[in-house]
């Protein structure tokens, strides 16, 4: 077969090459694991952090002045309690916090509503009006830090952290310093960002305007395109797996316009660069999914073809893709195409 017919499908086969690159580049880094809050306005209700170790982060208000919100750490002799506090923008309420426990030397003035057990010590770190926020690579996100607390405790026991403030408002509380995730967290870490978005104020719409652009733009671009070739639709191994790289290139807008967000409040950083990776991965899977999707394979479905979209389903799982709708999709697609030609050539002898 002459080169000049081969070259497309090679071209497209490096945009796999690179998306497979960025994907192990990506599983090396580490971010912060989400974790839900509940009614933690009573120390017996405090919000258990299941690993004092790991690295968690929770998004919640205070609704009104004069509470506390209380945290749970169960530690051992000479463990670290770890942790920051921060708040969404620069006017937002500041709040302060209370490490307590057993052996923790008290020092400031404990307000009155906050809740010390018995035999327990309690330390008050001040909160500070934020300056110029951090830029968080794995939302993205300008990060505005109030406190850090960072104490090796000296006796087995339950530790608190308590966070109150003059009045309601949101914060978000960072314990825990080893960065890892189960599966369950990684695979619904694109929808964790959306909440953390709306934590922040962002307008739903605003969030979503890049997705629905090349999913509605796209959608039907690919639909007339669809109709002109010979006047046949793709079939619907072609629809999962060019709905999939819509997905993939949508999602990758969102991270781009949040990636832009933050970058104006914080000033370029170099962990730029590792957002970039959550962008330039999915782009180049949603390329070779749609080139895939606009001629899934013809009349004759192949292994290669097939594997290959399974790969892209799994790699925009690592990358947090297309919102994890996209991955099932590209999944969904390739297995179709390879049923179809397992259905063509019979089993393999």
């Amino acid at each position: 077969m002459p080169s000049w017919r081969r070259s497309p499908c090679g071209s497209v086969d490096l945009y796999l090459l690179c998306g497979v690159i960025l994907a192990l580049l990506a599983g090396i880094v580490s971010a912060h694991a989400p974790i839900g809050v509940g009614s933690n306005e009573e120390i017996a209700n405090a919000t258990l952090i299941p690993d004092p170790a790991k690295s968690y982060v929770l998004y919640t208000e205070l609704h009104e002045g004069g509470e506390a919100q209380y945290y749970r750490f169960s530690l051992k002799s000479g463990q670290r309690l770890y942790g920051s506090l921060q708040v969404p923008g620069p006017d937002s309420m500041v709040p302060d916090l209370v490490i307590i426990g057993p052996g923790i030397a008290p020092s400031g003035n404990v307000p009155r509503f906050v809740q010390v057990p018995g035999g327990s010590g309690a330390m008050v770190i001040p909160g500070h009006a934020p300056g110029i926020p951090s830029y968080e690579p794995f939302t993205p996100q300008p990060i505005y830090e109030v406190a850090r607390f960072n104490e090796t405790v000296s006796q087995d026991g339950d530790y608190y952290v308590a966070v109150y403030g003059p009045e309601g408002g949101k914060y978000s509380l960072a314990p825990g310093y080893v960065e890892e995730f189960t599966v369950a967290e990684w695979l619904l870490i694109p929808w964790s960002v959306i909440s953390i978005h709306l934590w922040e104020g962002q307008p739903p719409a605003y969030i979503f305007a890049p997705l629905a652009v090349v999913v509605i733009i796209g959608g039907l671009g690919l639909l007339v395109l669809s109709r002109r070739r010979r006047g046949s639709m793709p079939g619907l191994a072609g629809w999962l797996i060019l709905l999939a790289g819509l997905l993939y290139l949508g999602g990758a807008g969102m991270t781009g316009l949040q990636t832009i967000h933050a970058v104006l409040l914080t000033g370029f950083t170099v962990e730029v660069l590792l957002t970039l990776l959550f962008i330039a991965g999915p782009l180049l899977l949603g390329i070779y999914a749609i080139y895939r999707g606009v001629r899934p394979a013809g009349r004759a479905p192949s292994l290669r073809n097939g594997a290959g979209m399974i790969l892209v389903g799994l790699l925009g799982l690592l990358l947090w893709a297309g919102l994890l709708i996209g991955p099932v999709l590209a999944l969904g697609g390739g297995l179709l195409l390879m049923a179809r030609h397992f259905e063509r050539t019979g089993p393999a002898r």
